[in-house]
């Protein structure tokens, strides 16, 4: 039983890193393509958050109490990295998705969160990219520039749902580089995210949302609470978390941002959708911006 575990342990920590951003871009690549399913089982995109937060609240109190290890839970910290990386990230995002086609969501979001790290890095904490980060930024912004192109030149008119893009990806960046800076273990990251996103959210949807799937069949709804709540909300957190701390937070944040593009390209034989241009020019740029693959080469 604790020989994965064992194994694990006796690797470096950057390989740790890697297989950790792994994990997480198979949890995030599974989430773009259910949360694509929501619609087709008529599911309400502000129930699955409601759920996502209750469900995994409902499992880590009673574990928190157990432990009676709560003290970190009243940090201006906690309610900082919860109001960025919980219950300010989702509510974001679903909104931006509901205005804009997903592509934009791969171009504008997962595109933009390498971007949005570095840049946050520098300006608060004076942190210079190297040489080899520079030639990452310098291809994802090139590729997003290309892509934007390609996406004007397909007669779409940008909206407000691609300035939210944007907007995500600076709250998710902050919420790595925070991580990152206050140093604060992946348990404490994942406990402060679930208590406080579900203090703050829960409230604010039973008073003023309230439940919006009545046609949705109880299996669908638990598929997508159970899936949301103890895979996104906790275990990909704990494993995100974990893989900062090892890579660092440009690193991790560019890797994990690959999970949209690997998702699209599942949703073209389960889905039936369709793979553009633009989502293969993303694929390429994307992952030689966030892989990097000349550090190879240089040790090689």
């Amino acid at each position: 039983m604790f020989r994965p575990i064992h194994s694990f342990n006796k690797l470096s920590q950057r390989t740790q890193g890697y297989l950790l951003v792994l994990f997480t871009m198979c949890v995030w690549g599974s989430f773009s393509l259910l949360s694509r399913v929501t619609v087709a089982w008529q599911i309400s995109p502000w129930d699955v958050i409601a759920m996502r937060f209750a469900f995994s609240a409902l499992i880590l109190l009673p574990i928190i109490h157990h432990q009676k290890d709560w003290q970190f839970l009243w940090s201006r910290r906690s309610i900082i990295l919860a109001l960025m990386g919980g219950v300010g990230y989702s509510c974001l995002v679903y909104t931006a998705f509901a205005l804009a086609p997903v592509v934009h969501g791969a171009v504008f979001l997962n595109g933009m969160i390498p971007v949005a790290t570095a840049l946050l890095l520098w300006v608060f904490f004076r942190v210079k990219p190297d040489r080899n980060t520079k030639i990452a930024l310098s291809i994802i912004i090139m590729t997003l520039l290309a892509m934007t192109t390609m996406i004007m030149a397909g007669a779409y008119h940008f909206n407000v749902g691609d300035a939210i893009f944007v907007a995500c990806a600076f709250c998710w960046a902050g919420f790595s580089v925070l991580l990152r800076e206050w140093q604060l273990t992946p348990w404490q990251a994942m406990c402060s995210t679930v208590f406080w996103s579900a203090v703050i959210y829960l409230p604010i949807y039973a008073l003023f949302i309230g439940f919006s799937s009545p046609n949705a069949s109880i299996v669908h709804l638990g598929i997508q609470g159970i899936f949301h709540s103890v895979l996104v909300m906790i275990v990909a957190t704990v494993t995100y978390a974990m893989a900062v701390a090892r890579l660092g937070a440009f690193q991790a944040g560019g890797l994990s941002s690959l999970a949209p593009f690997m998702s699209a390209l599942l949703a073209v034989p389960l889905l039936g959708e369709p793979l553009s241009m633009v989502m293969v020019l993303g694929l390429i740029g994307m992952g030689l911006g966030t892989v990097q693959p000349w550090r190879w080469l240089n040790r090689s």
